[in-house]
């Protein structure tokens, strides 16, 4: 669907506000939601700092709408040194 110009950036900055001060995004991946309103995106996300790739982790974010000017947080994956994550199907 077709996002307003600058909609995917309102969406980025929400998202930002949920994060620690020292947490960066390093990619958010848009994806399909079996609810036809709602928008999700899968984050994911590390420190700044040097040396702190131990603290990675998946987030799983949640918009009510294209529009909404809130985002919930509705999954938190830790990413462990031997962590396989396996991403199926369609969406």
């Amino acid at each position: 669907p077709c996002q307003a110009p600058g909609q995917q950036e309102q969406h980025l900055h929400l998202m930002m506000q949920l994060l620690r001060p020292q947490d960066a995004i390093r990619l958010a991946v848009r994806l399909e939601s079996a609810r036809p309103r709602r928008v999700r995106y899968l984050l994911l996300v590390r420190p700044e700092e040097a040396g702190a790739e131990a603290e990675t982790a998946l987030l799983g974010v949640d918009f009510a709408h294209e529009g909404a000017t809130r985002c919930t947080l509705g999954m938190v994956l830790p990413l462990w040194s031997d962590t396989q994550v396996f991403l199926d199907g369609d969406g």
